[in-house]
């Protein structure tokens, strides 16, 4: 395989492939130009769109004037986000069909990278990992502005490793990522979800990593808008997977993690006891109990702030019970005093104990 830079269309290949969307768009980019070379190839691809015969993950071929070319989706919208998975499984689908469609050589651009937004510290390793089990002539062009020397070096760097760490994902996201995996390997712990998940970058951010994320009171307790762009980041770079699990959706550690985390190795040894602490804490903690804890928690602060002085418990209490008035089912008095009581004896909240938890307290002794 070697690395080019340039025109595509100006590759003496016996194969070129385009990038496409599912949609019978060619509006930018390399597709824009394939579809000014190649208007009948165009015409064809927009009829396949129309059936519905242009799926992610299913390149196709096609032949034109002696060349031919591959339509590869790379995004089922052309306003859509490219997927690494996606990706990956386009070129797993045409190395399958390299024999069948007669290709001995080929060039791809940068797939994913430009309009469909990911990153080629990502991409460029992964088509590496692939195009190199081709058998055949591959010339992979880099995006433009991209030195070549430094593409070079990047998927040299990564020939070390079977999976590649994204290159602007937050190394704070990577450190939350860094929690999920504490928990997985945690002998009982309860399937992280988006609640979950909220909970777990609240306490976080509370612990001092600086995520860059604000939270704000919401139905289900501290909610930060911010972190579905970022999960979606952790996803598309392959850090993250996200699978319905009946009702929800489980969120585990993915692929490219170990790497991420790998690159990451200075900041993830300073923020380490912040990870550890709040992966311990969210151990046990299933749906309800992380919404109470970091409700209970969001409250504390806030009443600090406002008084001027820790709160007692039961200042602490009737906040949650009044953010909480309208849930269903309702929250108990002993769900939020537990809560208290342990966010108190494991330093998180300032609280000045009174009688609205000494039941809560007595329980805790005899633990």
């Amino acid at each position: 395989m070697t690395l080019a830079k340039g025109d595509v269309l100006r590759s003496q290949a016996q194969a070129i492939v385009n990038t496409v969307n599912c949609v019978g768009i060619m509006g930018k980019g390399v597709a824009l130009a394939f579809k000014h070379k190649y208007p009948e190839m165009y015409r064809d691809y927009v009829a396949r769109c129309n059936d519905d015969e242009v799926r992610v993950g299913k390149p196709y071929a096609y032949e034109s004037e002696g060349r031919i070319i591959v339509n590869f989706p790379t995004k089922q919208h052309w306003r859509s986000v490219s997927r690494l998975s996606d990706i990956e499984a386009g070129l797993r689908h045409l190395r399958a069909h390299l024999n069948e469609w007669g290709i001995t050589s080929i060039a791809l651009p940068p797939l994913g990278c430009g309009n469909g937004q990911l990153d080629w510290s990502v991409v460029g390793p992964t088509l590496h990992k692939h195009l190199s089990t081709f058998g055949i002539p591959v010339e992979l062009y880099v995006p433009h502005e991209v030195p070549l020397d430094d593409a070079q070096r990047s998927l040299i760097d990564v020939a070390q490793s079977p999976v590649t760490p994204p290159h602007k994902v937050q190394d704070s996201s990577v450190a939350l990522v860094a929690i999920l995996a504490d928990l997985e390997e945690s002998f009982y712990h309860w399937p992280v979800g988006r609640v979950i998940l909220q909970k777990i970058a609240y306490f976080a951010t509370a612990g001092g990593l600086p995520t860059g994320l604000e939270f704000e009171a919401a139905s289900y307790g501290p909610f930060a808008p911010g972190l579905k762009r970022e999960l979606a980041r952790l996803q598309d770079n392959g850090l993250v997977r996200e699978e319905r699990r009946g009702r929800m959706f489980e969120v585990t550690v993915g692929p490219t993690f170990a790497a991420a985390h790998a690159q990451a190795q200075d900041f993830m040894t300073q923020w380490r006891e912040v990870v550890e602490r709040v992966s311990s804490l969210f151990a046990r903690f299933d749906t309800r109990q992380a919404e109470v804890a970091a409700t209970v928690h969001y409250a504390a602060a806030e009443l600090r702030t406002r008084l001027g002085r820790a709160p007692f418990a039961s200042e602490v209490l009737k906040a949650v019970e009044q953010w909480k008035i309208n849930r269903k089912p309702p929250l108990t008095h002993e769900n939020i005093s537990r809560a208290i009581v342990c966010l108190a004896t494991q330093g998180w909240i300032d609280v000045v104990p009174d009688a609205s938890v000494e039941k809560s307290l007595d329980e805790f002794a005899l633990l």
